[in-house]
């Protein structure tokens, strides 16, 4: 079990450092961020920065006050010892002058810390300065919403935050709520305090935004808010993917009556609102060119990911495209048996040779299911989806986390969410043109075919496409007319595509079951995956970096 972890988890490291970014001139690799929370709800934060400089003279870190905050006791050391505190800080002063020093600029929206850089190559720097006012007594709740990294012109690659109490009362689910927006990671509650981090390097657009509601038994703060910490969720809640809380039972009794009046109306106008879009895509399919390769540089998780928002994939179409591609592999072998369908043995051969990480990743999901035999029985596999979904839920989401990291980097996308073609800048646009590109090309495959298609095509890579956009059922029998050499391998392969179907299927339902219960949990305070829309309403931030 233990190699198993091991491998999966190797696996996914392999996909992550796919997507870092590349090195800066100035470099701040790590930032540890400590908020200890004081019982007058100020807190003293401590935030360590290991950074890579070869140009500049100092760092910066900005603090909008929002009205209320302020901040103290600022001071910052390195491994040389501990700096000097100017009163009167020069932005324009020489590195010379700045090395070894701190101090406070003044800003029309508050205030920003500096420091000098001191001395180029790796330095790691203390940062330790008191921020009053952070917690809020509501109405019905304590608790803050602040933005702890804003944008930066240096971004951090991980940030590590940790909030606590200063006097040792421990944070839990059973006191406090958490939520957090801006990034690609995670909050939670661990060993009595609240641990949030990043999972790939912060970008463009990102920002690391915490959101907490605390019991009144916890703190006192001083700062008395007029209105609720649930409006306050409300609206850091808006263009998020949390779920609003559900309403109680007068209010459930009302939007049940007014959905029963408008649920034929709402039906109807998704069905238009489909309609209008597939009749859309297919007259923007007919002024593209065929597409002959595959989609966007052969990103498997960015073609669904991007195929799904646009109506061209099912969600539920990606892991039977995964058995699909270990298929053609050699990874896999489907084992037919007597009974009717789809009682089919998946046997695992051996390991992938693509070298995709996800495809490695995937075979070592397979591989715990199936236990010591290595035939996937589909008994095996639905034991296996009730007693532990995680697995499979951490791969899909681990998918669609590095399709959208790859289109917000490369500049696919005018936000952080691919939600359809108007989400698509140009750039965005092409990678979706190349899809239906070769969705075209697959429909009349028997027609280009005549016009000479190469040989080397690799009819096998096309129907995994064809699956993945749901049309293998009107491109199989193109190929059997077009390989008639190869009919014995068609027809094995189609029956393929019915198996995998099926195992594909039923792995997402089960993954859809836990998405579910994770959710629901982390929506209503209990941590769990960070969202990357969202957060307004906050307080602090202003970004930093170095000049």
């Amino acid at each position: 079990m233990k190699k198993t972890a091991t491998a999966l988890l190797l696996s996914f490291l392999c996909a992550a450092f796919c997507l870092l970014p590349a090195a800066a001139k100035n470099h701040v690799s790590d930032m540890e961020i400590d908020v200890a929370l004081r019982r007058d709800g100020s807190a003293a934060v401590t935030q360590i920065w290991t950074a890579d400089t070869d140009e500049g003279s100092e760092f910066y870190l900005a603090c909008r006050d929002s009205g209320y905050l302020s901040i103290t006791d600022f001071s910052v050391s390195d491994g040389e010892g501990a700096y000097t505190f100017l009163e009167d800080w020069d932005v324009d002063a020489s590195f010379e002058e700045k090395a070894g020093k701190c101090g406070i600029v003044e800003t029309e929206d508050g205030v920003e810390l500096c420091w000098g850089i001191s001395e180029y190559g790796s330095r790691r720097y203390t940062v330790t300065y008191v921020l009053h006012d952070l917690v809020g007594a509501y109405a019905d709740a304590d608790g803050f919403h602040h933005r702890f990294v804003d944008e930066m012109g240096t971004f951090p690659t991980d940030v590590s935050l940790t909030v606590r109490c200063q006097d040792g009362t421990p944070l839990t689910e059973e006191n406090c709520g958490i939520w957090a927006f801006g990034y690609d990671g995670t909050i939670r509650f661990e060993d009595d305090v609240i641990r949030a981090g990043s999972e790939s390097a912060l970008e463009s657009g990102q920002h690391m935004t915490v959101m907490v509601s605390m019991g009144k038994e916890i703190l006192s703060p001083l700062r008395r808010v007029d209105g609720s910490f649930a409006e306050v969720k409300e609206q850091a809640f808006e263009g998020s993917d949390y779920d609003e809380e559900e309403g109680g039972f007068l209010e459930l009794l009302i939007g049940s009556a007014v959905l029963a009046l408008i649920v034929g109306m709402v039906a109807l106008g998704m069905t238009a609102a489909a309609r209008a879009r597939k009749a859309k895509l297919n007259r923007r399919s007919k002024r593209i060119e065929y597409f002959r390769d595959a989609p966007n540089n052969g990103r498997l998780n960015m073609t669904h990911r991007l195929g799904a928002a646009c109506g061209l994939c099912r969600e539920d179409s990606l892991l039977g495209a995964y058995l699909l591609r270990l298929i053609n592999d050699g990874a896999l072998e489907p084992e037919e048996t007597a009974a009717r369908s789809p009682q089919v043995n998946l046997r695992l051969v051996r390991p992938p040779v693509s070298g995709n990480p996800y495809d490695d990743a995937f075979y070592t999901i397979l591989e715990a299911a199936a236990g010591g035999d290595r035939a996937l029985q589909a008994k095996e596999l639905e034991q296996f989806c009730n007693r532990n979904a995680k697995p499979l839920t951490r791969f899909v989401d681990s998918c669609q986390k590095e399709a959208d990291l790859a289109m917000i980097r490369e500049g696919c996308l005018k936000g952080a969410v691919c939600r359809g073609v108007k989400s698509l800048t140009p750039k965005g646009e092409q990678q979706l043109d190349e899809i239906l590109g070769l969705k075209r090309f697959l429909l009349d495959f028997s027609l280009i075919h005549e016009r000479e298609v190469k040989e080397t095509v690799i009819w096998q890579d096309y129907l995994i496409y064809a699956y993945l956009m749901g049309i293998a059922d009107r491109v199989v029998p193109q190929i059997r007319r077009l390989y008639p050499d190869d009919l014995p391998k068609v027809e094995r392969f189609e029956r393929y595509i019915s198996y995998t179907g099926y195992y594909g299927g039923y792995m997402y339902a089960a993954c859809e079951r836990e998405r579910q219960q994770q959710q629901s949990h982390r929506s209503g305070g209990g941590g769990g995956k960070a969202s990357f829309g969202g957060g307004g309403g906050f307080s602090g931030g202003g970004g930093g970096g170095t000049r």
